[in-house]
């Protein structure tokens, strides 16, 4: 279970049950988590030379596991996430929500 996560900068650090920890580093700053039970949503902020789309990652318990949200919303940035179950809610900037598997980034 992914319960104990830090923020720094652009860097998530997870302590993992095996009392490893991970860190994942992403190519712009975090804007917001939203944690699962085995696994981490990550909503970076989106910039325009480095990250312009797809904004949304995660971080599954697998120990070399990191997702990239579904390329159907090429073109979207997110400008919110949130838990709705077992499954991650996706505003868009255009006005579309959008259900999000948390272990794969696939869309419901």
């Amino acid at each position: 279970m992914l319960t104990k996560v830090r923020v720094e900068g652009r860097t998530i650090r997870i302590a993992m049950a095996s009392g490893t920890e991970r860190t994942v580093t992403f190519p712009s700053p975090i804007a917001q988590l939203v944690g699962f039970a085995q696994a981490v949503a990550v909503r970076l902020e989106p910039d325009p030379y480095i990250l312009k789309d797809r904004n949304v990652f995660g971080v599954t318990d697998n120990t070399s596991s990191v997702w990239r949200v579904d390329s159907v919303i090429a073109g979207a940035v997110c400008t919110s996430l949130a838990a709705a179950g077992e499954r991650l809610v996706a505003a868009l900037d255009d006005g579309r929500e959008v259900a999000v598997d948390p272990m794969t980034g696939r869309l419901l």
